[in-house]
């Protein structure tokens, strides 16, 4: 059974390349996604799968039943993009200016749509429903929320996800399926430091207060919270990704604004980080004369691995695959995020990583740059990890 999963997977492979091609053409952002939805529609329409739309956002769930009631069975796809200007030279490059399907949401949303196609086919081999969340707004952290509150995991027993890219570290293949116990994702949290000060020409910085320079020290102090006030190892990361001040060369302005994000996997540090950022901020601005104001939004949680569902879907995937491409063990934490964790933390589930980087191919740019690809050549792999996995769970 399992080589007839495998073989009819690989039957489908020039299939999943165009669709995924298709839906890389048109990335879409946030919660309004009717391009993405279209294709994914009429693929479900094609091949008579049932669905519902959502009415808050341009998420879908699909189901197929088998023969008679049991399980279910959730998969989750996230479809949108991100606002990133494709840099890659592929035929298939991106035609929506300034955003880019970056995370490989294209080629998740395709595996499902065929592995949907093949569990509608093979319905009359297992019992109970495999459900499809096929969502919008991952990147947003609006998504997951969505779909819950639509009743997407109502009588749920268990739901999965598959991501791509280089997401699990640089020491995996091309192929390696990575199935991980507990914590796989750091929380997600961002803030905004907006320093006010008092804006003068930049010949007479007495006559003002440079917030620029106040955020240049904050910058600083900050990253020290990383390695002074934690222990040596701890699951962390503190970033800033934006530094915006002023237009002239010759003005000081009056405000400078910071924006970054918090990663971890510790909900105690969580806090510490977001506390300490806080203090030492307005700390830093009251010390130059200036002012402070410091915006905290939490948003995905750790994403945590249920042990059982975990064991099932590797020893299930070492079934179709090599053995040696299932790897259920790392030394290095996982600090991505997905709003996956507002489904792990309601129902036992598992989310695992495909890695599609090849260094061969110079498929090597990471996710979330402007030259992310993925190896084309082992997403059926991830096809036949979904199939074979609902016609276990479901026998």
């Amino acid at each position: 059974m399992q080589k007839a999963i495998v073989d009819i997977c690989k039957e489908r492979e020039e299939a999943l390349v165009t669709l995924r091609r298709k839906l890389h053409k048109v990335p879409e952002i946030g919660g309004e996604l009717p391009k993405t939805r279209k294709i994914v529609c009429d693929w479900l329409d094609k091949r008579e799968i049932p669905y519902t739309l959502n009415t808050n956002d341009d998420g879908l769930v699909a189901e197929i039943k088998g023969i008679n009631d049991g399980k279910i069975l959730a998969f989750r796809a996230d479809m949108d993009g991100l606002h990133i200007n494709e840099e890659t030279d592929v035929s298939y490059h991106s035609q929506i200016n300034g955003q880019m399907h970056a995370c490989g949401h294209d080629a998740h949303t395709a595996m499902l749509l065929v592995a949907a196609e093949i569990l509608n086919e093979q319905k009359d081999k297992f019992n109970g429903t495999v459900r499809f969340l096929f969502q919008s707004g991952e990147e947003t952290g609006t998504g997951a929320k969505h779909m819950i509150q639509r009743g997407a995991l109502d009588g749920v027993d268990a739901v999965c996800a598959l991501h791509v890219g280089n997401l699990a570290g640089d020491d995996h293949k091309a192929g390696n399926l990575i199935v991980l116990p507990g914590p796989v994702s750091a929380s997600k949290d961002k803030f905004t430091i907006t320093v006010l000060g008092k804006g003068t020409h930049s010949a007479f910085p007495e006559k003002g207060i440079d917030p620029i320079l106040v955020a240049s020290r904050i910058v600083n102090a900050c990253e020290e919270i990383m390695s002074r006030e934690l222990p040596a190892g701890t699951a962390a990361v503190l970033s800033f990704g934006s530094f915006h001040a002023g237009e002239d060369h010759n003005t000081i302005p009056d405000k400078a604004v910071l924006r970054g994000s918090i990663r971890v996997q510790d909900e105690k540090i969580r806090n510490f980080i977001g506390e300490r950022l806080t203090c030492i901020s307005q700390s830093i601005a009251s010390a130059f004369r200036a002012g402070c104001d410091v915006n905290i939004i939490k948003g995905s949680q750790t994403v945590m691995n249920d042990s059982e569902i975990s064991e099932f879907v590797a020893k299930t995937a070492a079934e179709v695959l090599d053995k040696d491409k299932v790897v259920t063990k790392t030394t290095s934490a996982l600090m991505g995020s997905d709003d996956f964790a507002n489904y792990a933390s309601k129902i036992p589930s598992t989310y695992f990583f495909l890695h599609t980087n090849n260094i061969e191919k110079g498929i090597v740019a990471a996710n979330h740059n402007p030259c992310f690809d993925v190896d084309e050549s082992v997403l059926w792999e991830g096809v036949a990890v979904y199939v074979a996995t609902a016609l276990n769970f479901l026998k």
